[in-house]
């Protein structure tokens, strides 16, 4: 009888060990694979940051450039214009900053994984406001040239092609808008989507955009 109990207790034991040197294994391996992720993302960390530094900066300036120059409209709405994207991008800047500083590396791997990858696809943000900002590229060559020369084109403009080019851009606002909001990993099955990402961003932002559809077909 002591016998079988000890063969049993021995079995338990031998049992409990290999679990412990499984999760050993494990958690080293899992330890291993995220030390790389970890120093990068400080160091992204530290970019972000700066990013929003900038922008926050822009926002500022710009403010201060509108309020400085109220009595001139093609200054005030120049500078609304910039004001806007320059917002949207500190805005998008402070959410990579919080998104980063929320990375838990005790989590589970696809969880870890989904929020770096939503780290590394946050220069479609970017790629899209300045395409959206293709049509409105007057507004930074009047407050580019004022700040930089102190030259105003504005007086030298033609009322006629003024109007004319501020209507065209108002007509084409809507479908850019579209257009750019349909670049998203999530409509990544639509073919002239994916090929249009393909074609306009970094292989970094490729393979994240292409990571977090794969996480999404998977969750579902």
């Amino acid at each position: 009888m002591e016998a079988i109990e000890l063969k049993q207790l021995m079995a338990e034991y031998n049992h409990k060990l290999d679990e412990i040197i499984h999760f050993n294994k494990v958690t080293a391996a899992k330890n291993l694979q995220l030390k790389k992720p970890q120093k990068k993302m400080s160091s992204l960390l530290l970019y972000r940051i700066f990013e929003l530094v900038f922008y926050g900066s822009v926002v500022f300036f710009m403010g201060f450039f509108v309020a400085h120059h109220w009595n001139e409209t093609h200054f005030v709405i120049s500078g609304i214009i910039i004001e806007i994207f320059a917002i949207i991008a500190f805005i998008g800047s402070i959410g990579q900053v919080v998104l980063v500083s929320q990375i838990d590396y005790s989590k589970p791997i696809v969880e870890i994984r989904k929020k770096i990858e939503l780290v590394n696809a946050h220069g479609l943000l970017f790629l899209k406001l300045l395409l959206i900002s293709i049509s409105v590229w007057w507004v930074y060559a009047i407050v580019g040239l004022f700040l930089l020369l102190g030259i105003d084109i504005y007086p030298y403009l033609e009322p006629d092609f003024v109007i004319k080019y501020l209507v065209v851009n108002g007509l084409l606002i809507v479908p850019l808008i579209w257009f750019l909001h349909k670049l998203s990993y999530k409509n990544l099955h639509i073919k002239w989507v994916k090929k249009t990402i393909e074609s306009v961003t970094s292989t970094k932002t490729k393979k994240a955009l292409d990571f977090l559809k794969e996480i999404d077909l998977f969750e579902e």
